[in-house]
């Protein structure tokens, strides 16, 4: 039998199991009772929610730092294609607000301006991520748990590790009054005992790790257990579950580190920074959990500090719903993202009963259609979640009018929306051109002889 005759009956196959599809009554029926998204035509923005932004005279940001993180998941062996490592690489973006001044009044944007923008930290971290071990006998979710571990302790940036900021941040060291004195884990990652208290005074500095209470475990937990990725890792399964949230809280805790050394080097200092996270200001899954501590912080330096901080979503149904309306807004104009048009217009739930984000974001969302027409969804901290996505107010979202005058400088062509730190730190850090998938998948064979 040629292949050819092969392929053409498999592809027939196919028609035919599309046609019984498509001609089903019940799937007919199913289909006829769904709901998608309304047409543009029939959406309508609340004006209460519309705002007009007005710059400030004074632009006191000199600096902004964005962080970006890629990730890629290859096989390491053909022969075995369940066999898989993934590569991370983060990357921080620091760019002098000068520099983007003299570009501005520059009629072309020339290689070597961009050129001095790219001052770019690299990071690169290997998580084994499906039937790999990094030693024998010790079971896969010890081997992940220990790569994070690993990552973590390195000194990125600044004299200290990110497990020392995370440390900081668990256990409020920014806040001398603060009696925060333990750290409640869901459950052992080696046991599977609930409520582990972790207690500040009895940790390990050497490994920034507590020893499991239970008396027939006593084995080693680590601080960044605290993110609960383990709780999706198993020997069938593998690690690729928490990839997303690995990465999108590792960003996070890069621009966290950034707050703690700029806090450490001069008081006030912070206030010149915009810290710019590609992706929504949230922790998703398994380390939502992380956005309770991130509000303390917040909630603590915004009484003495300006915390810049903004998220800028680049896909996904929010800015699908942007390009839809934005013709329903004015130029330098917000639109303030409440509970009731979120699940009306852009993801399925009844506003009523359900509370946007509720465990995962410290932020409140909207968007922004800049002066030269461009559209963005952006996050900004706010102090109390459920009041934000109830009923808005632009007094809610903290220099919200300084924040978008730098936005609007950090405007770029390379990609339909993009700012130049995310669209730069994207580029430079890209992990996933077939080129670069290639060389991985070589070094990796290399590196472990195969």
């Amino acid at each position: 039998m040629s292949n050819e005759y092969t392929n053409n009956s498999f592809e027939r196959g196919s028609r035919i199991s599309h046609s019984y599809i498509i001609n089903d009554e019940e799937v007919k029926q199913y289909l006829n009772n769904c709901e998608i998204p309304v047409k543009e035509e029939d959406v309508e923005l609340n004006d209460a929610l519309k705002y007009d932004i007005i710059y400030p005279e004074k632009n006191t940001i000199e600096f902004i730092v964005a962080v970006d993180g890629e990730s890629t998941t290859i096989p390491v062996k053909k022969s075995f294609p369940s066999s898989l490592i993934t590569f991370f690489q983060f990357g921080s973006l620091l760019i002098k607000g000068s520099d983007l001044d003299e570009m501005e009044k520059k009629p072309f944007v020339s290689p070597s301006d961009i050129n001095k923008l790219k001052k770019i930290e690299r990071e690169k971290f290997v998580l084994p991520t499906k039937n790999v071990a990094l030693k024998k006998d010790i079971d896969f979710r010890t081997t992940v748990r220990e790569a994070i571990h690993e990552f973590f302790k390195k000194k990125h940036s600044g004299t200290t590790s990110i497990l020392e900021t995370l440390y900081w941040f668990i256990f409020e060291q920014y806040n001398p009054s603060s009696t925060k004195s333990n750290y409640k884990l869901s459950q052992c990652p080696h046991c599977g005992t609930n409520n582990i208290v972790l207690e500040k005074d009895k940790i390990e500095f050497k490994n920034y790790s507590w020893t499991c209470t239970h008396d027939k475990c006593n084995k080693e937990i680590f601080i960044t257990d605290v993110f609960r990725l383990f709780e999706k890792v198993d020997n069938d399964a593998g690690a690729s579950g928490i990839i997303t949230y690995l990465e999108s809280v590792t960003g996070s805790f890069f621009i966290i580190h950034t707050i703690k050394s700029l806090m450490e080097i001069e008081d006030g200092l912070v206030d010149r920074f915009l810290l710019v996270k590609d992706g929504p200001l949230s922790f998703g899954g398994e380390t939502a959990n992380m956005h309770k501590p991130m509000q303390v912080l917040l909630t603590y330096l915004n009484k003495n500090n300006k915390i810049n901080l903004i998220g800028v979503e680049t896909s996904g149904a929010f800015v699908d719903h942007a390009r839809q309306i934005k013709d329903k807004l004015n130029p330098g104009q917000v639109f303030l993202l409440n509970n009731e048009h979120i699940y009306t217009y852009i993801q399925v739930g009844n506003h009523k009963e359900q509370q946007y984000g509720s465990t995962s974001y410290y932020s409140g969302k909207f968007i922004y259609k800049a002066f030269d027409g461009r559209v963005y969804v952006l996050t900004i901290p706010v102090e109390n979640h459920n009041t934000y996505y109830n009923q808005p107010e632009l007094a809610d979202l903290k220099n919200i009018q300084e924040i978008l005058m730098n936005i609007d400088k950090l405007r770029c062509d390379i990609y339909e929306n993009a700012l130049i730190p995310v669209a730069i730190a994207n580029k430079l850090i890209s992990l996933t051109n077939h080129p670069s998938y290639n060389i991985l998948e070589r070094f990796a064979k290399k590196t472990m002889g195969i």
